[in-house]
């Protein structure tokens, strides 16, 4: 399928995640049929989106009536027959994602493109409960999805080249930075990127070496800030090869290099403290504070890609 030939995108998932990559498609001008299983999720994708575009149930007439911009709801996967594009973004379980791929391969049209938001599951093994394989792949947004510019296209074993082109011609189409990862290995570059840090700084947390709020302090007010002009391997070019290889040399003994998660992550997962969303974990979240320090995130990435896009012109 050609890029001119994506019309319409069947968003699968209205979380946090699928309600903001339709709000993404649908400002570049697409129609977007957004599907949930369940009317409460529905309903709180329908609060999130309603200040920022409109989003309404699908007519009862074929869903390829739908010829403007804007979203539709629906609980039928059916609606999604003539979709061009599918964006799943439901739960992180291999088994769950095979199941609704398995019946929207049964729904779509043969030349639908299958995509996964999946942060790490094997793409090929998604990919398994669909017919046509080589037009399934990977993209994954990074939260939140309409502020965040990189989108990881991920080829699984059997995706074809093509589609992987019209992939990346449409993120870019769209004012997002594509990244190729060329081989399905766990949790593609990002998460594998973001684990080991969070491995190491668990670590440095087990080990008595800082505390989680100095941890959160250097990343937020020293490598964070540099990180999001230049990446690691500019870094490395700029501060000299030959003084990252001597460090490397022997900071490199010492870094963690457990398999496993680390047993203070263990204890809280445990101990039911699994974050804001139980109100602890590292730190306490009493009513109000989550939401308050996401508000204040968007705010300040909106602010920093002012920045860099200043900086660029």
């Amino acid at each position: 399928m050609a890029i001119e030939g994506i019309k319409t995108i069947g968003v699968i998932g209205a979380g946090t995640m699928g309600a903001g990559v339709a709000e993404i498609f649908v400002k570049f001008g697409y129609t977007v049929i957004l599907y949930n299983r369940s009317q409460e999720g529905m309903q709180r994708a329908i609060e999130r989106l309603q200040s920022k575009v409109s989003a309404k149930p699908v007519p009862t007439e074929a869903a390829t009536d739908t010829a403007s911009a804007q979203i539709y709801t629906t609980h039928d996967l059916t609606a999604l027959e003539a979709v061009d594009l599918i964006s799943e973004s439901i739960a992180e379980n291999l088994e769950v994602k095979q199941d609704i791929f398995r019946k929207l391969d049964e729904i779509c049209d043969a030349e639908t493109l299958f995509t996964t938001n999946t942060s790490g599951l094997s793409i090929s093994e998604i990919a398994t409960a669909v017919s046509h394989p080589e037009r399934f792949a990977g993209v994954h947004f990074f939260n939140p999805p309409e502020i965040v510019p990189a989108v990881e296209v991920i080829k699984g074993e059997a995706t074809s080249d093509a589609t992987c082109k019209v992939l990346i011609d449409l993120l870019k189409q769209m004012q997002k930075q594509p990244i190729l990862v060329q081989k399905d290995v766990p949790g593609f570059v990002a998460s594998r990127l973001q684990f080991a840090v969070v491995r190491e700084a668990l670590h440095l947390v087990e080990e008595g070496i800082a505390s989680p709020a100095d941890i959160d302090a250097v990343m937020k007010h020293g490598l964070g800030l540099r990180w999001a002009l230049l990446g690691p391997l500019e870094i490395a070019d700029l501060g000299g090869l030959d003084i990252f290889n001597t460090v490397g040399s022997y900071v490199a003994k010492s870094l963690s290099n457990a398999t496993d998660s680390p047993k203070v992550l263990q204890d809280l997962v445990a101990a039911g403290k699994l974050g804001a969303k139980t109100g602890s974990g590292f730190y306490d979240y009493p009513p109000g504070k989550a939401s308050a320090l996401t508000e204040e995130r968007d705010e300040k990435l909106l602010e920093i890609l002012k920045l860099k896009s200043q900086q660029s012109s």
